[in-house]
């Protein structure tokens, strides 16, 4: 293995460790502020903060394998390497930001009502497992990369950047949305069962970027496509799906703050919210039509193939 071909470890690991070393300080931080306040839910709140913090490692530990996985294959090229890396460390960077945003939301609502603390760790719980799906997307890649047969393609570079990039997008996306719900699940006792029910629409609703990316990964795969047109086609999804998911997020977030605010008109809120999803979501889908026009074009310049995507 070539000195360059440690460009791949240090992405998967580097990239995903920095960010779950930051969020777990940031959630331990609002932990230890809330117990300040609250001395009588120090032993529940320090479970929760350690269940926590070891629910966000996940993110790290799945770049340091694949860090390993990479550093174990002398065969690996220059590309698949850093298309492995990119893979699982965007993805999840993205995952930490998710995961610490919605653990610091669900802290927030215990603190606020202490009375529902189980709900709100249960329900905090299954977000988590919900946005972790971005990251375990791009361990997917990773391995589909690191598992290949022959490592003469150079459409590795590109199949990392259309997860990576989306990936990290949605798992943002997914954690604002989380975090805001369970903050009004804490203000909001009585409308949790539809607080729920439009959190896990959301994540429905923004997973959708991050699929497109792992569809056009696999596409890239398939087509054994140059460096040039794998990365404009992993560009132009990943990209797209990074802006979407995020703005998603946004998006849906508000909805709930409205819906908190008026009650009365959730069914309208909750319709508008759909509706101004949809026409986010059309920014994925240019990058996805891009992307399949760039994969599937017989005879393209590599530099216009690359400029497209971009």
């Amino acid at each position: 293995m070539e000195l360059v071909n440690y460009i791949g470890p240090w992405l998967a690991v580097g990239l995903a460790g920095i960010g779950v070393a930051i969020g777990q300080g940031i959630l331990a931080k609002k932990a230890v502020e809330v117990i300040g306040k609250r001395k009588e839910m120090m032993s529940f709140l320090l479970t929760v903060t350690i269940l926590g913090i070891a629910l966000v490692e996940s993110a790290a530990i799945y770049g340091l394998i694949v860090a390993f996985q990479i550093l174990g294959n002398a065969d690996m090229t220059l590309t698949a390497s850093i298309g492995a890396g990119l893979a699982i460390g965007l993805a999840g960077l993205g995952a930490w930001v998710g995961e610490w945003k919605l653990i610091a939301g669900a802290i927030w609502a215990m603190d606020k009502n202490p009375e529902m603390k189980w709900k709100i760790m249960t329900y905090m719980v299954l977000f988590i497992a919900l946005v972790e799906s971005a990251a375990i997307y791009g361990l997917v890649i990773a391995f589909n990369i690191i598992g290949s047969e022959s490592f003469a393609s150079e459409a590795f570079l590109g199949m990392g950047l259309a997860i990576g990039l989306a990936g990290l997008g949605v798992a943002i996306g997914e954690g604002i949305l989380a975090e805001k719900a369970l903050e009004m699940m804490g203000k909001r006792e009585k409308m949790v069962s539809f607080f729920l029910t439009v959190t896990i629409l959301g994540i429905a609703l923004v997973e959708s970027a991050a699929i497109y990316g792992l569809v056009v990964a696999f596409d890239i795969l398939s087509k054994d496509l140059s460096l040039y047109a794998a990365a404009g086609a992993g560009a132009a999804i990943g990209f797209a799906g990074l802006g979407a998911g995020v703005g998603e997020g946004i998006l849906v977030s508000g909805a709930m703050s409205a819906i908190a605010r008026n009650p009365q008109i959730k069914g309208k809120i909750l319709t508008f919210m759909v509706l101004f999803v949809a026409l986010v979501e059309v920014t994925a889908i240019y990058g996805l039509i891009i992307a399949f026009q760039i994969s599937g074009a017989e005879s393209l310049d590599p530099l216009v193939a690359l400029g497209a995507g971009l």
